[in-house]
């Protein structure tokens, strides 16, 4: 995307980009296409009550825009939990109609202010909320949640 630079229309493929052997899941890439809206140095300090003031890296990041979303594409994995690392794109939460984030819990302290709803969806991997997919060995039954109590 910095090659192709702002304006420019890419097609690349995004995330997916891991197996997960222990799972038996295959990595599989989203091809997507869009215009690079933005680029930046993926540089901020954060702003919420999360390590307030700690200045933060997802190393060089850019944005693009599909005509339907906007997506953050940042070259070094930082846990979405503070406002400020979408301000740094140039994206403004608070004026979206939706945001979508990949992350478990940490987003709730510096972005759940902002949230009028919230739907959480189980994705593959290993940070999935349905536990039925794990294979866990040496667990003392019956244990919740994974069993009926």
């Amino acid at each position: 995307m910095r090659r192709a630079g702002i304006g420019a229309r890419v097609t690349l493929p995004l995330g997916g980009k891991m197996d997960m052997p222990a799972l038996g899941l295959k990595g599989r890439p989203r091809e997507v296409t869009g215009n690079v809206r933005r680029i930046c140095s993926g540089l901020y300090r954060n702003e919420g009550p999360m390590a307030r003031g700690e200045l933060a890296d997802m190393g060089p990041s850019a944005v693009l825009d599909t005509g339907k979303v906007e997506i953050a594409v940042i070259s070094r994995h930082v846990e979405p939990h503070d406002i400020a690392a979408f301000r740094a794109l140039g994206i403004e939460p608070e004026k979206k109609r939706y945001l979508m984030l990949k992350s478990r819990v940490h987003w709730r302290a510096g972005l759940g202010p902002i949230a009028r709803a919230v739907i959480e969806c189980a994705g593959e991997g290993v940070c999935t909320s349905d536990y039925s997919t794990l294979k866990f060995r040496r667990v003392r039954r019956p244990i919740f949640p994974l069993d009926p109590a």
